[in-house]
């Protein structure tokens, strides 16, 4: 087998969903990326940087596979509503054993499968994609707790509106022909499904670099990547109207500005949110 933990494949951004007999495409899922290890009817559960989480999803103790050894990669997901719901997922992450057991009943997790990089003693990251997709097909089923990705050859731009249609995250293009690389590679591509909203700025955090903004006067996102002139014009702002707290100094009612982000979470946050500009 593979060393424990193993470094995954990262993927690189795209600005725009593009069509591509070159590749093939799959949603993005919102959740926790984690490798599966799978020895002899033995789980052991990775996290993207090579936290040991097996304990916090009891339900992924005895999945569908048919071999005697395997590594899959993929991302664990709480669904409420057909959609992925990141709170829930990070209540799963973070807890505790014996909470995990009593969170499996009421937040199930579902781990959507993209990928095999070992199968019977035999590393499978040289292999090109696609014949690791048909290798997948062989050595896991779905059930209850495990699926395997739905994926679209050629068409990215039909599963971009497929996802822009129903809120979700975005999509991810990879190369059929791509080896397993264990770190960030061109040949996976991100391309997010960005929304932009007017907000209010209600605050900065300095040591963070953190715009809060928010539709009304709650804080419903941080957004980051402020440019040099609109960080300049905040900190005239702050320095006249701020009131700090803390690491936090609040800003009055009054200061307009816009962000993108891909998704509102349950409890109404901007998922993944960036500065845009002051609107005046």
């Amino acid at each position: 087998m593979l060393p424990f933990p193993i470094k995954p494949m990262l993927l690189e951004i795209a600005k725009d969903p593009f069509d591509s007999p070159d590749h093939l495409f799959e949603w993005k899922v919102d959740g926790v990326r984690c490798l599966l290890h799978y020895n002899r009817g033995q789980v052991r559960l990775q996290s993207r940087t090579g936290r040991d989480c097996t304990q916090a999803f009891p339900e992924l103790q005895n999945p569908p596979v048919k071999a005697t050894e395997c590594i899959f990669d993929g991302e664990i997901a709480v669904f409420t509503d057909s959609k992925p719901d990141i709170e829930g997922i990070m209540g799963r992450y973070l807890a505790n054993p014996r909470t995990a057991k009593d969170l499996m009943i009421k937040k199930p997790v579902s781990y959507v499968v993209w990928d095999i990089l070992w199968h019977n003693g035999e590393s499978l990251t040289n292999k090109p994609l696609l014949e690791r997709k048909s290798l997948l097909d062989q050595a896991l089923q779905n059930n209850q707790y495990v699926t395997k990705m739905d994926w679209l050859e050629n068409n990215g731009l039909a599963l971009w509106e497929a996802v822009k249609k129903n809120g979700l995250e975005g999509i991810v293009a990879k190369k059929k022909n791509s080896p397993y690389v264990h770190g960030r590679s061109s040949k996976w591509l991100k391309i997010k499904n960005y929304q932009e909203a007017l907000i209010n700025v209600l605050g900065f955090k300095p040591q963070d670099g953190f715009v809060l903004v928010g539709t009304g006067q709650e804080v419903q996102g941080h957004a980051v990547g402020i440019g040099k002139n609109d960080k300049a014009a905040l900190w005239e702002i702050v320095a006249r109207y701020g009131t700090t707290d803390g690491p936090t100094t609040w800003l009055p009612a009054g200061i307009r500005g816009r962000v993108k982000f891909t998704t509102w979470s349950l409890k109404g946050n901007m998922r993944d949110c960036h500065w845009l500009g002051f609107e005046v």
